[in-house]
């Protein structure tokens, strides 16, 4: 099936053109973090191949203690871990072709522990995520995420509060995490969605994507919106930078994918583990916020200092380079 999807791809051409309407297309083609090209067949559903999640599943436990070598643990084996049920614990999940041990990942744990002492999980599920099918990642979606919801379970067996559990995703990665608040017993703390994949999902059914109603608090950031990532609004609040849409201050000229603009998500993020300075103001679109018809509007924090009782749609404008926050 990869091969003939290959083949497939180089028939029918390089890319797609990037529009808010490649949802209707048959078939696009998806950047994959190596720059590869991945190719996704928009009317082909895939059956999910994680036959064997505690292999092809990992997670990867930070703490201060041992914060430069990870200690991996099992859903049924902590492994001797240093994991301490009374701190909140951030899980880290990648997104398409992306593994565990991505850079912006470290540099997530590293901001967390810096910050905080806290537990960091870094899911690795590069197996079920790879390409060059997309479709076929896609459908290891809902698996991932079920099997996530698993380990939340056997950490709450610790006494751990899931409450106390910050679910922070990227791409199809925010979809995992959505998914693991779905299947949890009980309800996840937060989940953070960094610029969720739009290709194969559908704003119409909540219950096969990201939604608010997978943590008490689901907050996401839009940075390619109607091309890789949503547009519309998915959680409790909903961060559009620049406008949220491809493409973003700094890619210009060397964003032919998109992945750089996608990318920007989980930048902004990072940054903001350390910084209050992604400022948002509500307004109901990008147009009116530049006008400046939406300067008496309410404002929220974007990224890890967002406000948990933040609700509703917000703009903001950033550097096109770091630091990104401009106060």
């Amino acid at each position: 099936m990869k091969v003939l999807c290959l083949a497939l791809a180089v028939v029918v051409a390089v890319s797609a053109a990037p529009s808010a309407k490649s949802n209707a297309k048959k078939w696009i083609n998806i950047p994959g973090v190596d720059g590869k090209m991945n190719l996704a067949i928009l009317d082909m559903e895939s059956r999910a191949d994680v036959t064997d999640p505690y292999t092809q599943i990992t997670f990867h436990l930070y703490t201060r203690s041992n914060r430069n070598t990870a200690q991996q643990i099992w859903v049924d084996n902590l492994n001797g871990a240093p994991f301490d049920a009374a701190k909140p614990t951030k899980f880290i999940i990648h997104g398409f072709t992306d593994d565990g041990f991505t850079e912006w990942a470290i540099n997530m744990k590293n901001s967390f522990l810096d910050q905080g002492d806290v537990n960091v999980i870094c899911v690795d599920w590069s197996e079920p995520a790879q390409g060059p099918l997309y479709n076929e990642a896609r459908a290891n979606v809902d698996p991932t995420g079920a099997y996530v919801a698993q380990m939340h379970s056997y950490l709450a067996s610790f006494g751990h509060n899931v409450g106390n559990t910050h679910c922070i995703g990227h791409s199809l990665g925010a979809h995992v995490c959505g998914f693991s608040g779905k299947y949890a017993t009980g309800t996840l703390g937060r989940v953070t969605g960094m610029d969720p994949a739009l290709p194969l999902f559908d704003i119409d059914f909540p219950e096969n994507r990201l939604s608010d109603t997978d943590a008490a608090y689901v907050d996401v950031i839009h940075s390619c919106g109607g091309w890789l990532g949503f547009e519309k609004p998915l959680g409790h609040s909903d961060f559009y930078p620049n406008g949220g849409s491809f493409v973003q201050p700094g890619c210009e000229g060397n964003d032919l994918t998109g992945a750089c603009s996608h990318g920007r998500s989980h930048e902004f993020f990072v940054e903001s583990i350390k910084s209050n300075g992604f400022v948002g103001r509500a307004c109901d679109t990008w147009d009116n916020f530049v006008a400046g018809n939406c300067a008496g509007g309410a404002t929220a924090v974007m990224g890890n200092p967002s406000s948990t009782s933040t609700r509703g749609v917000f703009y903001l404008a950033t550097a096109d380079a770091s630091p990104f926050a401009l106060g």
